[in-house]
This record gives C-alpha cells, sequence and structure tokens, in this order.
C-alpha cells in the first residue's frame, strides 16, 4: 500500500511507493475533499444530487488525480500520421460494465492482430467477463479491470492509472465516440500516440479538415469506430464493401466447440438434425428493450404456425428464471464462452437487442435482433446472414410475418 503523509488541510502526499514491481518515483496530491464528500453521501453536478454509486470515472479521475500533475493537452494522431511499424505496445480503452459493449470491440483486436502482428494488447474495461471474452485472442496479455463504480474505489483507480503510465505504451486507443471516460483514460495514459475519432468542438478544429472529411464518410456501426479511426490514421484506403469490415468474434476452441454440441444434445434428448432446425431465444433484455413473457409466447406460436419444422430452446438470464413458462429446453450458464459454445450450435438465435444477441452473432450463429429503440442501424447484429427488425408498435404476429425471409434463409 501506499505510505500517505500528511501534507497541510488541503491535500496529502504518497511518497515513494513499491509493488511488487517497482513502479518508481510517484508524487501524486490526492485531495481530502474528494474522500471526505464523494465516499461519504451524495455529491451535486449541476442541480441534481449524485450517489457514490453513481459517480462517472470522468468525474472521479479528475478529482483523484490533482490538475498539478496532469499530462498537458496532446493532439489524437492526424490522419496518416501512425506509422505502420515501430507500434509494439497497445492498449485498448473501454472502461465500461456491459457484455455488448465489450464484445463490440473484438472487430477491432481483429484489426490490430492483422495491422501489428508483432505487438502485445493490454485492455482496461469494467466487464467482469472481459477474460472469457478475449480469451481467443492470442496478442492480448493483460486486462486492467476497473470496478462498476469508481466512485468507490479511488485507491484502485489511481493504482491503475499509475501501472498504464509505467507500461510507456507506444499507442492508446479510445475504441469508440461520446464515451468521457475513455477520452479521459487516453489523455492520462502517457501512450506515444493517442487514437480515437475526434469529438469535441477542440478535437475537431485539431483534427482539421481532413478528419472532418473522413467523420462525414465513417461507418455508422458502433463496432466499427476504433476500427475505422485506425485504418484513417495509417492513412489505408477503406471501402463500403460490408466484407472488407471485421466482425464480432469470440475465437471458440475445437474442444469448447464440442462441448456446444454435446450440450444441446443434451437439451433436446437427441443429436440435432438437418431436417428440424433449432433456435435459440433469449427473451429478456434491460429497460424498455425488454419485451414482456406474454408478448414471446405469442411470437413463438406464430412462428410455429407457419414452420412448423422449428425446435425451440430458451437461453436463460443471469437471474436463471424462464420469460417463457419453461415450454421449452431451457439452458443457463454464468459462463460466457460456455453459452457461446451452446449458441454457436444452433442452427438460429433470435432476440432483442442486449449483450447475449452481441454473443450469438459473435459465435458465429445467424442472429435476429428486435429493435424497440431507433438505434437499430448503430447496434444491429452484423453477421452475413444477421437482419434486424424494429418491432416498437408491431403485433408478434406483424413481426413473425416480417420474420419468415431471416426463418427461410436458414435452409437454405
Amino acid at each position: 500500500m501506499p505510505r500517505i503523509r500528511e501534507r497541510g488541510a488541503s491535500n496529502c502526499e504518497i511518497a515513494p511507493f513499491t509493488e511488487q514491481a517497482s513502479v518508481g518515483r510517484a508524487v501524486i496530491s490526492l485531495r481530502k475533499d474528494f474522500f471526505r464528500h464523494n465516499l461519504s453521501t451524495t455529491f451535486h453536478l449541476g442541480t441534481s444530487p449524485v450517489t457514490r454509486s453513481e459517480i462517472p470515472l470522468s468525474v472521479t479521475a479528475p478529482a483523484v488525480i490533482d490538475h498539478g500533475v496532469r499530462p498537458p493537452h496532446r493532439h489524437l494522431v492526424g490522419i496518416g500520421e501512425l506509422p505502420p511499424r515501430d507500434i509494439f505496445r497497445i492498449l485498448l480503452l473501454r472502461p465500461n460494465h456491459r457484455l455488448g459493449n465489450t464484445l463490440l470491440l473484438t472487430p477491432l483486436l481483429t484489426e490490430l492482430e492483422r495491422r501489428y502482428p508483432g505487438a502485445e494488447i493490454d485492455l482496461v474495461t469494467g466487464c467482469e467477463a472481459a477474460d472469457d471474452v478475449f480469451a481467443g485472442f492470442r496478442q492480448v496479455r493483460h486486462i486492467h479491470q476497473l470496478t462498476r463504480r469508481p466512485g468507490h474505489h479511488p485507491l484502485h483507480l489511481l493504482l491503475t492509472l499509475l501501472r498504464l503510465r509505467r507500461n510507456r505504451y507506444d499507442l492508446a486507443i479510445d475504441s469508440t465516440r461520446g464515451s468521457r471516460s475513455g477520452r479521459l483514460l487516453l489523455f492520462l495514459s502517457g501512450a506515444r500516440y493517442l487514437l480515437g475519432l475526434p469529438d469535441s468542438k477542440r478535437e475537431l478544429r485539431d483534427g482539421g479538415a481532413a478528419w472532418q472529411a473522413a467523420l462525414a464518410k465513417a461507418p455508422e456501426h458502433f463496432s466499427l469506430d476504433g476500427v475505422y479511426a485506425l485504418r484513417c490514421a495509417m492513412g489505408l484506403s477503406f471501402t463500403d464493401n460490408a466484407d472488407a469490415w471485421p466482425l464480432l468474434r469470440i475465437q471458440l476452441r475445437a474442444e469448447e466447440q464440442a462441448c456446444g454440441r454435446a450440450l444441446l444434445a443434451d437439451l433436446l434428448g437427441h443429436a440435432p438434425d438437418g431436417d428440424r432446425k433449432v433456435i435459440a431465444l433469449f427473451p429478456n433484455a434491460t429497460g424498455n428493450k425488454r419485451l414482456s413473457g406474454d408478448w414471446w409466447l405469442a411470437l413463438v406460436d406464430a412462428l410455429a404456425a407457419t414452420h412448423p419444422q422449428l425446435r425451440f430452446i430458451e437461453m436463460l438470464p443471469a437471474h436463471g428464471q424462464s420469460q417463457l413458462q419453461l415450454r421449452f429446453p431451457a439452458f443457463y450458464s454464468s459462463n460466457v464462452r460456455r453459452m457461446a459454445a451452446v449458441l454457436a450450435q444452433c442452427d438460429g438465435y433470435i432476440s432483442a437487442d442486449c449483450g447475449v444477441m452481441h454473443l450469438a452473432c459473435a459465435a458465429g450463429v445467424p442472429t435476429l435482433g428486435f429493435f424497440t429503440r431507433n438505434n437499430l442501424i448503430r447496434y444491429r447484429p452484423r453477421g452475413p446472414r444477421d437482419e434486424a427488425l424494429c418491432v416498437a408498435d408491431r403485433t408478434p404476429a406483424e413481426v413473425a410475418a416480417a420474420a419468415d425471409s431471416f426463418i427461410r434463409a436458414l435452409s437454405d
């Protein structure tokens, strides 16, 4: 643990400290008022009180690290300024705890492995399943795990930032637009090159006409933000052809695939055959993306009436409760890779927009996603046989009719 000695009434100084491997000398000013106010009850952002469990990283980090020791403002790398060689230590930033947002990083990892095959990649994430998601990527070296609520653990955040700066990365990447936490960590990382799509007015001004022209042609899908930024920074040409962009992948091993086949056969009571297509359903999502159990049962009845050859299995959510009254064989696993292995053996997958939808897409199973918000283009499943439907204000029978082309394509 750091050794803290008092230094006046408003801050304290951390004396030189050592972990198992020395991190060198570090003098960091910590604010007592941060601990006094932010670790107790509430503080105010604007006019709304915010509890400590809701404190975002973009607020916590500036409070932990004093303005006097922040790195000076540095520009994002410009178009064509990132070298194709001499990049060996890469830091990928996505401080978010959601499974779906973590899976949406996998196309960028695929692109980095292609462009810098001799490099090592570290990641910063808040997702507890990150180790499982990235286990199949050979260049991933270390995952820096942030807590879901950094306001609870400012010293953990401080030590993570110090470890990042100690590594002296050649390249740090903020993988998506609009993440204040990701952009803050980018500028605090100390990396030689800082990469991200310009988002603020200052970044757009610094990037000049070249970046503004590039942003006008950027792909809309969330998973391609980082890929497009990397290609632009390397001065590479790009194409509108969807086949030219890397897909979501979870990289299942052969033994995991075999385990998935065995698990699915156990669920069905026999090995899957080609005559009866197996559709995995995940009738759960967060917030207003969630559709009711009755809605799902009506949808399944409509699909079965038109396609009697279909068989359904239900993938259970984290709370382990069936949403479909146990009408179908149900599978539960808290292990992301085990769930992906079963999904990969199914003929198709249907759910609302959620993390498991992206998991199915990453596992390579044809995926149909239902969207109740106007973000379909940004977050839709993006595989070659995937489809997405807007289901807001549509009945289950109408959605089943619209899904007919997806179901028929499974037999092709």
